[in-house]
């Protein structure tokens, strides 16, 4: 652990980049809590279930995008329903393993309502845990499936063609109509609750 010394205050090399809440840590290793850690970069979203021990978190239960794309998923793989059905995925897979609560740890980033963050936790708790969080503040149903992406992409196929092609060129090139991401969203989901042998929800 570096330290560097300011003003007579020494600051964590982890919390001086930005990486680290050292309060919420202790809070999370005090808990002795399962503890989920959501991550998001602009190519990929990522979920893992985790236990602090005295050699250093141990994951539990993991998901990254990459299985949506396993899965057929075509819409963008940072997009808040991805956030969702990623969530969902880890949600599923720490059930399994008899996971049924924890608490989520995002270091120093906002949590903030609507969120692909809150996204990824409306997934776990759909999957069936408990997380110690507001729902008010979870994504409506119609921005979780892209609905909000499909009136988007209606309206520009009406009124401006060339930047509808322009804007959703990555996800027609992979077969996906934007204006279908309801559907798409929907069948992706049934593969996820069958893959893990859960009803439909």
């Amino acid at each position: 652990m570096i330290m560097v010394k300011t003003k007579h205050i020494y600051i964590l090399r982890r919390r001086r980049e930005g990486k680290t809440d050292y309060r919420k840590r202790k809070t999370v290793l005090m808990s002795k809590a399962t503890f989920i850690s959501p991550r998001i970069t602009s190519k990929n979203i990522s979920v893992q279930f985790l236990e602090a021990t005295p050699q250093g978190d141990h994951v539990l239960a993991s998901a990254h995008i990459r299985e949506l794309y396993k899965l057929g998923w075509n819409g963008s793989g940072t997009s808040l329903p991805a956030a969702y059905l990623t969530g969902l995925t880890a949600g599923l897979k720490a059930s399994n393993m008899g996971i049924k609560q924890c608490i989520i740890y995002i270091g120093l980033r906002r949590y903030l309502p609507g969120s692909r963050i809150s996204a990824i936790l409306n997934g776990v708790i759909d999957a069936g845990l408990e997380i110690p969080v507001d729902i008010k503040s979870m994504p409506s149903k119609e921005r979780i499936n892209g609905e909000h992406i499909s009136s988007y992409a209606k309206s520009l196929l009406k009124m401006d063609k060339e930047k509808y092609k322009r804007l959703f060129s990555k996800r027609i090139k992979s077969g996906l109509k934007p204006e279908e991401y309801p559907k798409h969203f929907e069948e992706i989901k049934k593969k996820i609750l069958r893959k893990y042998s859960v009803k439909e929800i």
